[in-house]
């Protein structure tokens, strides 16, 4: 997952599903909340787990307490602005 926006690293995740259990046919299955995610930064290559639900929280809204602790340097927030400002995520 990539943001939208010029960056050396900071805010794209390289991602997996912690139990490695993933559906033989894309699309056959969707992830959910309490998934867990095996995730690393690209801008430091530090590594961190977060639940889906956490994830998507703190790329919409950034660090908070639904988003959990995180040790990113980068603030989230991704979609900030929408559109026109650049806010969107690439895969």
């Amino acid at each position: 997952i990539k943001q939208n926006r010029g960056s050396s690293g900071e805010g794209i995740w390289i991602i997996k599903l912690k139990s490695g259990e993933y559906c033989k046919e894309y699309g056959a299955e969707s992830c959910k909340d309490e998934d867990i995610l095996d995730m690393m930064e690209a801008n430091d290559n530090h590594a961190e787990e977060h639940t889906v639900a956490e994830f998507i929280e703190f790329c919409v809204n950034g660090r908070n307490d639904k988003s959990g602790t995180w040790t990113s340097k980068g603030a989230g927030k991704y979609l900030e602005g929408g559109k026109d400002a650049g806010g969107q995520l690439v895969d």
